[in-house]
């Protein structure tokens, strides 16, 4: 482990952030093997977890972020060139290369309106409309027909980037207001939000509640807890420790009931999550802005799925978890240095016509 030199303490990259964000992807990675494969490989936190901690980071990241552009288009274009190509490009990859998995001959699956459905709905990132092929994945084997069950994220994860200037633009008419006010508002509401219809489908047993309770209202108060967090940037990395601690504790009281996890898990969850992401510490191997944490959490849900389909689940769980990671992370990489390139070489041409 290396202190960060005193010029990268004040940069608005954080290193150890590259490292959190790897953890978070590989929890949902061996979430979504284990449901799909039937294996009991444990994990630290859930992949619900895992996905509130990355809205945690966006909150942190994006009010900055906003700030810093001062204009709706160049932070949404900054943020699009960075989402947009790796998630046009799996959801291509899986339309075309599961041909090869499909029970229907190539003709009828091209043609089918199933396939053209699935392309307009998973490009327009509204992936819950048509979330599978036809003919891909069916069968006693698998546990659900569904491409890529991580792209429902992506529709809440662009909203929450819209409520940002939302935010700026209320707190600028409230003046009387405070942002930390106004951030312990949007939790309280969320977390509200998520009480409600928790209780509502535990009375019904109504799954449709269930499932809006996940939805965009309630990862606000990761969003926003991540937001809180760096309006007291520098009282948090002061008591970095008694900061982490706690997050430890409200996370094993959030395990106690369905209803502690909705209370204390976006706070559990976003304090350990900043704790890791802003000690004063980091690997050798984190200083690199190359991270593909983001790919492979695009990526691993139909390599998953293909495996099924390959048998590799049959053999051996770790023979499994060797596929899949392997297969992940090359990907990704791949993918990752490929675009990097694409885009480099369309700003040279822009900038040398």
């Amino acid at each position: 482990m290396a202190q960060l030199p005193a010029d990268k303490k004040k940069s608005t990259y954080y290193y150890n952030m590259d490292l959190v964000r790897y953890i978070l992807a590989l929890a949902v990675i061996v979430a979504h093997t284990n449901e799909l494969t039937g294996n009991h490989i444990p994990f630290f936190i859930t992949s619900f977890e895992a996905v509130g901690g990355f809205f945690a980071l966006s909150g942190f990241l994006m009010y900055p972020n906003y700030l810093r552009h001062n204009n709706f288009w160049k932070y949404l274009r900054q943020r699009g060139r960075r989402i947009i190509p790796p998630y046009i490009f799996i959801v291509l990859l899986s339309a075309i290369f599961l041909v090869v998995a499909s029970t229907l001959p190539a003709g009828r699956y091209f043609t089918s309106s199933g396939f053209w459905e699935y392309l307009g709905a998973n490009l327009s990132f509204l992936n819950w409309l048509h979330p599978d092929l036809p003919g891909v994945f069916r069968g006693s084997r698998y546990v659900a027909a569904a491409v890529n069950g991580s792209l429902w994220t992506m529709k809440i994860e662009w909203c929450l980037y819209f409520s940002v200037p939302l935010f700026i633009l209320l707190l600028r008419y409230l003046k009387r207001i405070s942002n930390l006010t106004l951030t312990a508002v949007v939790i309280l509401f969320s977390i509200g939000y998520r009480v409600l219809f928790t209780y509502i489908y535990q009375k019904t047993g109504v799954e449709l509640y269930n499932i809006l309770s996940r939805q965009l209202m309630g990862q606000f108060s990761y969003f926003y807890f991540g937001m809180l967090v760096y309006f007291i940037k520098d009282f948090f990395t002061r008591n970095i420790l008694w900061m982490t601690l706690g997050g430890i504790a409200l996370l094993l009281l959030s395990r106690l009931s369905v209803f502690c996890s909705i209370i204390l898990n976006p706070a559990a969850i976003t304090m350990l999550v900043m704790a890791i992401s802003l000690m004063p510490y980091t690997l050798p191997a984190l200083h690199h802005r190359n991270n593909v944490s983001y790919e492979m959490y695009l990526f691993h849900f139909p390599i998953i799925q293909f495996g099924i389909f390959l048998g590799i689940a049959q053999n051996n769980v770790w023979i499994e978890y060797l596929y899949v990671l392997s297969a992940t992370i090359l990907l990704s990489i791949a993918v990752h240095t490929g675009m990097e390139k694409m885009l480099k070489r369309r700003r040279d041409l822009l900038r040398f016509p």
